[in-house]
Order: C-alpha cells, then structure tokens, then sequence
C-alpha cells in the first residue's frame, strides 16, 4: 500500500518536463517538445520546485542552467524516463504489429495524406493494393482488403465509413489534339457533344450516378460511349479515341500524360473520398489507421 501511495504521488507530468528543460535548457524548446505554453512549462517547473523544496535551475536573462540539487535529480530520473519512453514505444509498437499487414486498398494513387498514414504506423504494417475504378467496393466486401480508400459515396449494406477526406473539383481529361483542348474550361453543354468514358457496370448505379452522371446539373444529358476498368485504360481511350473521361483534381495530378489535358468543369459538385471497412472488420490496425489518416489530411 505503501509503494502505491508513493507512485500515485509522483508528479510525472513535472518530472517529464524537468526532464525535457534539462536536456533543452530552454524554455521555449520545451515547450514546443511537450506541446505547452511557455508559461505552462514555468508553472510545473515551479510546482516541481516546491515539492521538492529547492530550485532545480538557476535563470538569468541569458541562460538557464541546472542548479546542484537539479544536477542529481537529472541524473538519477533521466535514464529511467528514457527507459519509459523505449518501454512504451516498443510495447506500442508489438500492439500495431499484428500478424498480417492491414491490407489498405486505394483507387488511382496513394496521395499525401494516405502516405503519411501509412507511414506512422509501423514498417511492414500495411500493405498497399490498387483497387480498380469500375468496382469500389468489391475487393472490400469480398474481404481481400480491410479498408477501401474509395469515391463517394457508399451505400453498400455491411460497410461501415471510417472517414470523408480529399474533396477535390472535378476535371475532364480530354486528347491534346481535340478542338476543344484548347479552352479554359468545360461547360456542361460542351461536355455534352462529348463521347465520355465510364466505369464499367460493376460500379453500383448510385455511386455511377455521382462520379459518372448521365445528367448535368443543368440538365444536360451526358453521352457515356466507351467504359474501363482503370483511370489508366480510361486515359489510353481517351488519347486514341478522341473520348474524354471526368475524374478529380488529384487524380489527374497524378496521372499526367503529354497526350492529354485537363480543364475544369463548370457545373459539377466536388467529389470526396471516404475509407470504408466491413463492419465485422476486427483488424487491430483499422481504427489506428483511420485515426492517422484523420490526422493526416
């Protein structure tokens, strides 16, 4: 009972910032290694002092240095909360290494966001699989991917949505040698004299409706002439057969081709993704990755 009483006492949060101010031994660095205020670094500093009951730093306008007594007591919790750090660091890591990797499908790229995800979580963690453009949620349902980084929106029965991100306009690739290729942008009336190209019928139609729609907003009806499984082979139609193909900004920044061009539509909404994952998914890395990701974007 007795040891009990002793660590419950321990004031670790002062102590870790002792720690931190005696490596720095400046408080403006401390307190962006702690995520504090400056203030709020003086103010444990000063607690911890009055616990107990001697200054641990000497301050003059210039410099901070530690005092005799903060000399010791550096000395003796220092390697021990270097110790904590190493312990806590290495049973999250052996808690974030299950054993299979989180198998994390993408559509068209893996963008900024999706890479910093995945590379907070732990090296071999994750293993990344390009799902194809035609069929968002396929691979998902069939369970050969924990989470599908796909369009929106989803509908789909037995898929729970982790998060929307990456809301992007949406842009029309057409052949550099079209007519057209020359404008600024794309109204839906041009967009209408076009031959488009679409995902094929294994999309769900609500999902087509909205990143394949057959109807502007003002009404126009779009013509869907030729159908692909992936951006990449939309694009190739699209360069050989004077067919164009909607898709979003960063899709079309990471597919550029010196035979295509990109111009903004005026009259289409914005597209999103969204991570998406079967509701009985029970990896251990689905909700660490979808919080990384939250952070990421």
């Amino acid at each position: 009972m007795e040891r009990s009483s002793l660590l419950s006492d321990l004031p670790l949060r002062e102590l870790e910032c002792f720690v931190v101010l005696s490596e720095c031994l400046h408080f403006g660095q401390a307190a962006q290694v702690l995520g504090v205020s400056q203030g709020r670094v003086s103010q444990m500093i000063k607690r911890l002092e009055v616990r107990v009951g001697a200054s641990l730093f000497r301050r003059t306008s210039r410099r901070v240095e530690l005092s005799e007594i903060g000399m010791g007591l550096a000395a003796d919790i220092g390697p021990s909360f270097e110790q904590l750090r190493s312990g806590f660091g290495a049973a999250r890591a052996a808690a974030l290494s299950p054993e299979r990797p989180l198998r994390i499908g993408f559509q068209c790229a893996v963008y900024e966001s999706v890479a910093r995800a995945v590379t907070a979580l732990p090296d071999g963690a994750t293993q990344l699989i390009e799902l194809p453009w035609s069929d968002p949620f396929g691979e998902v349902k069939r369970e050969t991917v924990d989470i599908a980084l796909v369009l929106a929106p989803n509908r789909e029965p037995g898929l729970r949505q982790l998060l929307e991100f990456s809301s992007q306009p949406q842009l029309v690739g057409l052949s550099a040698s079209h007519p057209l290729a020359s404008e600024s942008r794309m109204t839906l009336t041009q967009l209408g004299t076009l031959q488009l190209v679409g995902p094929d019928d294994a999309a769900p139609a609500y999902w087509r409706a909205v990143n394949a729609p057959l109807i502007g907003e003002d009404g126009h009806q779009l013509n869907y002439s030729l159908c692909a499984r992936t951006l990449p082979e939309a694009l190739s139609l699209v360069a050989t057969q004077q067919a164009a193909v909607l898709l979003c900004m960063a899709s079309a920044k990471y597919l550029p081709r010196p035979d295509v061009v990109y111009l903004p539509v005026v009259g289409l909404p914005d597209t999103s993704l969204i991570a998406v994952t079967q509701q009985t998914n029970r990896h251990p890395l689905v909700e660490e990755f979808a919080l990384q990701l939250s952070l990421a974007v």
